[in-house]
């Protein structure tokens, strides 16, 4: 049913009769998806592929049981009159499904099938998954409160103590991590991610493919953006309009460096998708990862959280508006309220990723203040436990050596 070759092009990439019998609701968003079946990464197109293979094998009293209360609710739901070949959900689309009084019922009837369709690939590809690994840097400069720091994290992890302050190990463990053994059924784009807000992991030169995201990097983009969105009018038909738009305008000439199709689309989408992403620099660190997690699923990721400019009054940020344009007032830099930021975006990292079945009780997951020589651990006890016994601290080769050889298993 699927071309299997990165970057062919696919007229009709599912069966229309399985389409046909799929819930209303599921047919823009599959549609959306198998329009740009090109753009998407290779983890997608599996599990797309996947899925669509399994329910195909569903015998048709086990489909119609598992689609039935999703169906049910549609028919009490006034839906638009979406057809089979309807591309994508509209901005109005979208407003008058979420409306629904149903629509809590109809979002949690989803959630359960694609549960039941995750446990069966689980079950089935599991054992086959690469182990992962997520690195979280703090933002410097800022006084820490005594106490936990993440009060969630910390009873679930392990710290490491290190010879050396974190801000010295992370170009080391990044550059062993980057350049480690390529594996052959790792795609380049799956390998090593780094999302940051000021540019210095994704400008170094390693010996692996890395994908390097930066907020301030990405700052043409951002503006261009934040021009269109700031400048239309606030009604339903113009904002699809300007969203459609910004779904065709040329990336290609604002960024810095030159990106495959697929990571140019990732920017695209998660500046259209909100979650201060345009705005906020740590907002985008986060959200950008948790989009990775998802969508390409990169056995590495390093996410440096950074220091922002203090918030500035009347600068209109609620309206997409870049507070260095909407107000004079020089630039000051605002390490506590950044710290405060991370605090909560780090723990939102770590939830998006364990949300993922890629990366569910298969990741090392690392967390530090720049300027300490700990970090908190949190992950498979093979590998904590031979890093955790006794108190002497980790030199940067054995942190870096116990991490490549971890993934490489």
């Amino acid at each position: 049913m699927f071309c299997r070759n990165w970057g062919c092009k696919v007229a009709n990439p599912v069966d229309p009769a399985l389409l046909a019998k799929l819930p209303r609701s599921f047919v823009p968003a599959l549609n959306e998806q198998l329009q740009t079946w090109d753009l998407l990464f290779p983890s997608e197109r599996r599990a797309i592929q996947w899925q669509m293979e399994w329910l195909a094998r569903l015998p048709d009293a086990s489909f119609r049981a598992l689609f039935q209360p999703i169906v049910a609710l549609e028919q009490k739901m006034e839906l638009p009159d979406w057809k089979l070949s309807t591309e994508r959900m509209s901005v109005r689309d979208t407003g008058i499904l979420v409306r629904s009084p149903y629509y809590p019922q109809w979002r949690a009837e989803v959630e359960k099938v694609f549960e039941k369709i995750g446990a069966a690939r689980e079950a089935e590809e599991g054992q086959r998954q690469r182990r992962r690994l997520i690195v979280c840097t703090m933002p410097g400069g800022a006084q820490v409160p005594s106490g936990p720091v993440w009060k969630s994290l910390e009873p679930q992890g392990h710290w490491l103590l290190l010879q050396s302050p974190f801000a010295e190990v992370l170009p080391k463990l990044f550059r062993a991590v980057a350049g480690r053994q390529r594996q052959p059924d790792v795609e380049p784009v799956e390998r090593t991610w780094v999302l940051e807000y000021d540019e210095m992991l994704s400008l170094m030169r390693v010996d692996g493919a890395v994908t390097g995201l930066c907020f301030n990097g990405l700052g043409p983009v951002r503006r261009e953006f934040l021009l269109r969105l700031n400048s239309i009018d606030r009604n339903l038909k113009t904002v699809d309009r300007t969203y459609d738009s910004l779904r065709h305008i040329d990336l290609d000439a604002m960024m810095k460096r030159a990106y495959q199709p697929d990571v140019r689309e990732f920017v695209r989408n998660v500046f259209l998708s909100g979650n201060g992403a345009l705005l906020f620099g740590n907002s985008f660190v986060q959200w950008g990862a948790s989009e990775a997690f998802r969508r390409a699923a990169p056995q590495a990721t390093f996410c440096r959280f950074g220091v922002r400019p203090k918030l500035k009054p009347f600068s209109s940020v609620v309206l997409f508006e870049d507070q260095h344009r909407a107000n004079p007032v020089p630039d000051r830099p605002d390490p506590e309220g950044s710290f405060i930021d991370a605090q909560v975006l780090v723990e939102y990292v770590y939830l998006s990723a364990m949300r993922e079945p890629e990366y569910t009780g298969r990741t090392l997951f690392l967390v530090a203040m720049p300027d300490d020589n700990c970090a908190l651990a949190l992950g498979s006890a093979e590998f904590l436990t031979p890093l955790t016994k006794g108190s002497v601290p980790l030199s940067t080769p054995q942190l870096t050596s116990a991490v490549t050889d971890w993934l490489a298993a």
